[in-house]
């Protein structure tokens, strides 16, 4: 664990959710921590190359060049901190390439290969969740459409969305019915689990038991020195979705959620944040329906309402005592997202 001195923070493939960079850049002063927050994309025109204190840009995750740049990169400039915030570049770097940066004295929040692919994978996910009791919705694949139940069938709802999916990609709802004709449509545009495209494949495609309540989205935050002790949980109600994020959502408190997150960390043995998204069924009870293995797109809406997630990770960081306040929130804000606009160039003309 790095001490409170010039703390290197990387963050990858933020995008869009570049608002990550300025909050990790905020909290730092804060904190009252010496540091800097380094941004890398392939992508030359990030928002990140903007409000990084630097930025780099990388080969794409799965290009030839990607692992060798990575190691030389981070041979150089010895991070102390790596967050990533795409599920297909987490799965290039966890494993062999993650445990070579962390000898190098870097915190990677990636999960190992076994933990990551229950995650990447939305059945194999399902399997691990029912086997350990937390709940979560019948899934059934694509391709085996002829294992699901049929009693009821005429008034039941069903989920259908891509296995390897991210951002609710190939979603939709449609009645029993329609059922075979929907993962026909989602099949055309799945990819599979290295993130290229595998059109037609219906095994790429799940059906899911549809559950007609409130949708959430939770963050837990996990401790960064391998023992997965939970620090603390946030969570929103979605009430508005829009390109595979939340659009509106108005927080609520994390404490009914608490103990599945405990479950799930003792599964998965994450290193820094877990986001998972949880819908109730009709007697109010949360199930688990995907689980993203980094910072996801609905904690903005605690961090309006007063969370510093990135002040507690900065903390942990620099060696210093967890810090509860951090991680506490208003409860009842309501807050919509809107564009921003990043300069990232001058003079160049």
């Amino acid at each position: 664990m790095a001490n409170s001195k010039d703390l290197k923070i990387v963050i990858a493939s933020a995008g869009r959710r570049a608002h990550y960079i300025q909050w990790f850049k905020d909290s730092l002063q804060k904190q009252n921590i010496p540091g800097e927050v380094i941004a890398l994309d392939y992508r030359a025109t990030s928002p990140t190359v903007g409000l990084a204190d630097r930025a780099y840009q990388t080969p794409a995750y799965n290009s030839p060049e990607y692992v060798t740049w990575i190691r030389e990169w981070f041979t150089k400039e010895r991070p102390d901190l790596f967050l990533c915030m795409n599920d297909y570049e987490m799965q290039t770097l966890s494993g062999e390439l993650a445990e070579e940066l962390r000898a190098l004295g870097c915190v990677v929040s990636v999960l190992a290969p076994e933990e990551h692919s229950i995650v990447l994978d939305k059945h194999k996910m399902y399997c691990a969740l029912m086997e350990r009791g937390i709940p979560t919705p019948r899934t059934f694949l694509g391709s085996e459409l002829h294992t699901m139940p049929t009693h009821g069938a005429g008034d039941e709802k069903f989920v259908i969305k891509h296995r390897f999916g991210a951002g609710s990609t190939g979603l939709e709802v449609v009645a029993a019915g329609s059922v075979a004709e929907a993962v026909e449509r989602s099949a055309e545009s799945a990819l599979g689990k290295n993130g290229q495209k595998v059109a037609g494949d219906k095994s790429a495609v799940l059906v899911q038991e549809f559950l007609p309540g409130d949708e959430f989205g939770v963050d837990g935050v996990f401790s960064l020195n391998g023992q997965s002790d939970l620090m603390g949980v946030l969570a929103r109600r979605t009430d508005q979705m829009r390109d595979g994020d939340p659009d509106v959502a108005t927080t609520v408190s994390g404490d009914r959620f608490a103990p599945l997150m405990e479950q799930l960390g003792a599964l998965l043995n994450p290193i820094g944040t877990l986001n998972v998204d949880f819908r109730e069924d009709s007697a109010g009870n949360p199930y688990m329906i995907d689980i993203n293995p980094r910072m996801g797109g609905g904690y903005p809406y605690c961090h309006r309402a007063g969370a510093d997630m990135p002040g507690a990770i900065i903390r942990a960081m620099a060696g210093l005592k967890h810090d509860p306040e951090l991680l506490k929130y208003e409860l009842g804000v309501t807050t919509v997202r809107r564009e921003e606009f990043t300069v990232i160039a001058k003079g160049t003309v």
